[in-house]
């Protein structure tokens, strides 16, 4: 009986011996990556506020971001560039007022700035006509805490280019469907240098124009086709409260979304932000990116 029991023991001691040798050769199950969380905002500042009330929007959009998209703010370029330097933001508001009206800003502690840019999209009626020109800014930032690119790009579409969904027969509507694509074409470029955001008013409702689908405005040129592709946070976590503009959700924000495998940054949820002096409401999209 001593010796079954000893055979016993030895035969599981080497059992045990060459289930650990295998498990060491096998490679280790990889570990959870660690992710880092910041928020993109965007906010059209009506351009016929007062001093104060423009004051106010700006610091309550800037006090619940760390990326922001401004549209409308060309003439308040010197205003903003006193208050980034005094606030520990970067700026990117170039060249007068029509190309420094789709203003980003970004938290110096929080990004380092690597590139900037702005591209003309198109003069509808010429210069000095309404509406003005159009631009497509962007800046591209280093985030410290993971070392990742972050392209921020912001634009503001010409307004009464559509009526549910439908596009309006218009020159200033060919001009928005340029821009549209212009910006699609900016975040396919910028998306081999890192994440991608992309913010700005639209002036296209987005359940108004998911509904129609009009092929040359936002769902159909950002979001319809398969991945990868830019997708907004009304997409992704549905349409809240009752508009950012009137009844209507034409503000946006949106990131390049890869296939799962190749995803470093993803949209966590957003919020819209009332109380502001303007005409519209702002959006604060929540990131998360992995270190």
């Amino acid at each position: 009986m001593r010796r079954t029991t000893d055979w016993s023991a030895r035969a599981l001691g080497a059992l045990a011996g060459a289930v650990a040798l295998v498990a060491a050769l096998l490679p280790a199950a990889p570990a959870a990556a660690a992710s880092v969380g910041f928020k993109t905002a965007t906010l059209n500042i009506y351009y016929g506020l007062s001093q104060a009330d423009f004051a106010h929007d700006l610091n309550l959009i800037a006090s619940k971001a760390d990326l922001v998209g401004l549209n409308e703010v060309g003439a308040r370029k010197a205003f903003l560039e006193n208050w980034a330097a005094n606030n520990g933001w970067w700026l990117y508001a170039p060249g007068g007022t029509n190309q420094a009206g789709e203003a980003l800003i970004a938290k110096k502690s929080m990004f380092d700035v690597l590139d900037k840019g702005s591209i003309f999209v198109c003069d509808t009626n010429g210069p000095g006509e309404v509406p003005p020109a159009r631009y497509n800014n962007w800046v591209k930032y280093r985030h410290k805490a993971t070392g990742r690119n972050v392209t921020h790009v912001n634009a503001h579409a010409v307004a009464s280019i559509e009526t549910a969904g439908r596009p309006e027969d218009l020159p200033r509507t060919r001009c928005a469907e340029a821009q549209f694509q212009g910006l699609k074409e900016l975040a396919v470029d910028k998306q081999d240098e890192g994440q991608v955001i992309v913010s700005g008013d639209l002036n296209v409702d987005f359940s108004a124009d998911r509904s129609y689908g009009y092929a040359k405005f936002p769902w159909q040129v950002f979001e319809a086709n398969e991945l990868p592709n830019l997708r907004s946070n009304y997409n992704l976590y549905g349409e809240r409260g009752t508009g950012t503009h009137g009844n209507r959700h034409i503000d946006y924000v949106y990131f390049w979304k890869r296939l799962p495998e190749y995803q470093l940054m993803w949209m966590t949820g957003y919020d819209i932000v009332g109380g502001t002096k303007s005409d519209h409401s702002g959006v604060v999209a929540t990131f998360s990116i992995q270190d």
